[in-house]
């Protein structure tokens, strides 16, 4: 069966697929076809028979709406994010210090084919928005800052489903900051 004769069945992912850039599609399918023929599918001889085993196409389907949505949501970030430039002209410093901040944990950032990109949503007046450098500061960055800049713009059950951002914004500092060491495993 190809690719496309199962997006054809599966309309989340469809309708996720869909909204890709040609580019991004590709890349999806491709991992999809990738996940569909490399998934083992021997159960382990340990496993309960009451546990489930997943087929392959399932298993598949999963990984491709995963990618998917990540890749939706690095273009929604990237569409919200600034240059080093840009954020130098807009604290008034150089590039350099915007770089040394940055290496310090000092600004929220994320690489995008090697480039930094800073999201606008961090900055308030002439400054930073209150609290997130503390925030940023006590969540792991295990090469997925993607995923933790990501955090900051959606609901959380431990915030009662309000996003860290949104709180931020209201003042609440301190509770997003021991989320994030929540979070972080701090």
């Amino acid at each position: 069966m190809t690719t496309t004769a199962l997006l054809d069945r599966l309309p989340e992912l469809a309708d996720l697929f869909d909204r890709l850039p040609a580019a991004d599609r590709r890349e999806v399918e491709e991992a999809w076809a990738r996940a569909l023929v490399t998934t083992p599918r021997r159960r382990p001889s340990g496993l309960s028979p009451l546990v489930r085993s997943h087929p392959a196409e399932e298993v598949a389907d999963a990984r491709a709406r995963t990618l998917a949505r990540g890749l939706l949501r690095r273009r929604e970030l990237l569409g919200q994010s600034l240059s080093t430039a840009q954020v130098a002209a807009r604290l008034g410093i150089s590039p350099q210090a915007v770089t040394k901040r940055r290496q310090k944990a000092g600004l929220v950032a994320f690489r995008d084919r090697g480039d930094w990109r800073y999201p606008e949503w961090q900055f308030a007046g002439g400054g930073l928005l209150p609290g997130v450098v503390e925030t940023w500061q006590m969540l792991p960055h295990l090469g997925d800052d993607v995923g933790w800049t990501g955090w900051f713009t959606l609901p959380a059950r431990h915030l009662d489903g309000e996003t860290p951002l949104g709180l931020l914004q209201r003042g609440e500092a301190a509770r997003v900051v021991d989320a994030a060491s929540y979070v972080g495993g701090l």
